[in-house]
């Protein structure tokens, strides 16, 4: 006799097994009494010992109803359930054999059931001690009969006695193999499971933290897919399956139906809205022989790739202000000195000082875009510490009015909002934007700002707000509006904004201009105060 030792692990499938075979043995119960029960004069079975036979078949009914009950209620060991239930039916199976007066071909057949199921819920050993059971009791029986009867007993029924017993082996050897196989598909159907859904967290984890926001849409434009980093620049807390993506970003949704007309379209650029980075928005189809494809919209922060840009373009001002220095600055010095000389003497007079006050006012701007210059080349790494927003602003406002007269700054702050930000390169920022808003006022016949400080209620980031009173910015002025030496004014440099937003780059905010109705906003936001440095 072959036994397999491989032992598998109990699993879902031997539960199942298990009920199915209790529900078998409650069947066969009620058959057993019914067989008795529609003609009790003369049993079809169990004509030998009529009594025991009602016995054995109504106390295995209350038996099956009651292993029922307890499969249902105790699910812990099905294995060992599955044992006794089948020891159980083999004994009732021999009492009815014997109250039937010997093995016959019907009740032969529910051993081999037995056995079947036996070595289907109980590989290994225990499955071969079922079929050796059963051989016993058979061949009990059927020696018994022969040393209790008075009738002839033919050699034919002893050999169909001993190959009935040799079948249940064989039967428990094909059983234990099927099982077996099927057990190791079952095994190999679990691991490749495991593997697909941990394959699948991971892929899952891997998306969720990427930096580029990912959405995937159906063919209706519904939203089935969005990650953290999509949510966040998008600035949405929460999704639900089956939104329509133009109830999300009608820009997003808008450059999806452009793109589905016009697959070489460029990529889409937008701010979603004020305090948000801009985003780079691209698409690209899910499954290309499917008729109606999912889309893959990949969202990524364009201020990554302008940090980038800028770095380039830094180092290319870095080596042309070295020659700036040396090659401007010197005959510079020389020109202003020279014209301060100049208007000391006494031969010159008139229009003459006229013209050198003039040389000398143009010396000072060339000199001084020199030096913004040479600080945008050498601006020194961030330092951010942690600092209690509306407290350093009231110091900051302290000591700029302290230098500036007939100013007013109008202060509407909530208490304690943190930031993380360098000190230094906080106090350039605010105090351009203070002073641009104050010169801008001033062309209004007003001499104030007013500075707003809070909390942003879609991103719950702090940001700072710097109100004028002039004449607004002009459409068409907005979008350059920070772009290095762009500038409105005869006498400025354009590179003040330019330099505000750089600092608030460097320090993880943004720089924003806010469309109003009268006068100029700029807004910084800034970026979390526990976030890493």
């Amino acid at each position: 006799m072959i036994i397999l030792k491989t032992e598998f692990p109990e699993s879902h499938d031997d539960w199942r097994l298990l009920r199915v075979y209790v529900y078998y043995r409650l069947v066969l119960a009620i058959l057993l009494v019914a067989l008795f029960t529609a003609s009790p004069a003369a049993p079809l079975m169990g004509s030998n010992n009529p009594k025991l036979f009602l016995i054995s078949s109504v106390s295995y009914l209350m038996l099956t109803v009651s292993s029922l009950i307890f499969n249902k209620k105790f699910q812990s060991q099905p294995r060992i359930q599955a044992f006794f239930f089948i020891l159980i039916d083999i004994l009732v199976i021999t009492l009815i054999m014997h109250a039937n007066a010997g093995p016959t071909a019907q009740l032969s057949m529910l051993y081999l059931v037995m056995v079947a199921a036996g070595n289907i819920l109980l590989p290994g050993k225990q499955g071969s001690m079922i079929a050796a059971i059963a051989a016993l009791a058979v061949l009990y029986e059927q020696f018994y009969f022969i040393l209790t009867t008075t009738e002839n007993i033919s050699r034919e029924n002893l050999g169909q006695a001993s190959l009935l017993g040799l079948s249940f082996f064989a039967v428990a050897l094909f059983s234990q193999l099927i099982s077996h196989r099927f057990r190791q598909m079952e095994a190999l159907a679990l691991q490749r499971s495991i593997e697909v859904e941990s394959l699948q967290k991971l892929n899952e984890q891997i998306i969720d933290r990427m930096h580029t926001g990912i959405i995937v849409v159906n063919h209706e434009r519904q939203l089935l897919l969005m990650n953290s980093a999509a949510k966040q620049l998008l600035g949405i807390h929460d999704f639900f399956i089956g939104t329509l993506l133009k109830d999300m970003s009608n820009t997003i949704d808008a450059g999806l139906i452009a793109w589905r007309q016009n697959l070489m379209m460029r990529p889409l650029t937008f701010k979603n809205q004020p305090g948000f980075p801009e985003i780079h928005v691209s698409y690209m189809k899910l499954g290309i022989t499917n008729p109606k494809p999912d889309v893959l919209i990949f969202l990524e922060n364009t201020a990554q790739m302008t940090q980038k840009a800028q770095q380039l373009k830094l180092a290319s001002l870095g080596r042309l202000t070295a020659s700036i220095a040396h090659e401007i600055r010197n005959p510079l010095g020389a020109i202003s000195h020279a014209s301060q000389l100049l208007i000391e003497s006494d031969s010159i007079i008139g229009a003459d000082k006229r013209l050198l006050t003039i040389i000398e006012q143009h010396c000072i701007r060339v000199n001084s875009i020199v030096e913004k210059v040479l600080q945008l080349s050498r601006r020194q790494k961030s330092s951010p510490e942690l600092l209690d927003l509306p407290t350093w602003m009231q110091g900051f406002i302290q000591e700029y009015l302290s230098a500036s007269n007939n100013k007013q700054i109008l202060l509407d702050a909530r208490d304690d909002i943190a930031i993380r930000f360098d000190p230094d390169q906080l106090y350039q920022v605010v105090n351009n934007m203070v002073s641009n808003g104050l010169y801008y006022s001033h062309k209004n016949n007003n001499d104030s700002v007013k500075i707003l400080i809070g909390i942003d209620a879609l991103n719950g980031l702090p940001y700072i707000e710097v109100h004028d009173f002039g004449p607004g910015v002009e459409l068409e002025q907005q979008k350059n509006l920070f772009e290095p030496f762009y500038t409105t004014e005869k006498t400025g440099t354009g590179l003040g904004l330019y330099l505000s937003r750089e600092l608030c780059e460097a320090n993880q905010a943004h720089l924003d201009y806010l469309p109003q109705e009268h006068g100029a906003c700029f807004r910084v936001t800034f970026s979390h105060p526990n976030r890493l440095i």
